[in-house]
């Protein structure tokens, strides 16, 4: 019986051990969200694929911040790419964040993404692009 107490006794104590609470470490920055640029490629591969040809923002409407962002493929194919845009308020933080869209780009053009905030509040802007794992575009 003693040889069963044992094993149960080490387990509650590893369980009881692991039960603890540890202080996260502060890292400031002062602009998280655009310290690496409005523009950023989630991958380093994606900047040999597409290159940034124009950014534009501007106000419209009663105050609405809208992005154009005109990307040129440097390849031989038709690629898709994602892009993801937040828009951040005065002090810097997250206001509103899009889904990632599929944009297709054609062989050696420029397409444009444009994309417009939904609040008047937006101040700033961040756009992620990333090359999706993989598609089903082609696929019939």
């Amino acid at each position: 019986m003693r040889a069963l107490w044992t094993p149960a006794l080490l387990a509650l104590a590893l369980l009881a051990g692991g039960c603890t609470t540890e202080a996260a470490k502060l890292h400031p920055e002062d602009n998280p969200y655009l310290s690496q640029g409005r523009i950023q490629f989630e991958s380093s591969l994606a900047k040999y694929t597409v290159q940034i040809v124009r950014v534009d923002s501007e106000r419209v409407g009663s105050g609405l911040l809208r992005i154009i962002l005109t990307v040129r493929n440097t390849t031989k194919k038709n690629l898709w790419a994602e892009f993801r845009t937040t828009f951040l308020d005065e002090r810097q933080h997250v206001l509103e964040q899009t889904n990632w869209e599929p944009i297709e780009l054609n062989a050696r053009t420029v397409t444009e993404y444009t994309c417009t905030s939904m609040s008047t509040r937006a101040a700033d802007y961040q756009v992620i692009i990333r090359k999706p794992a993989k598609t089903s575009f082609d696929k019939p």
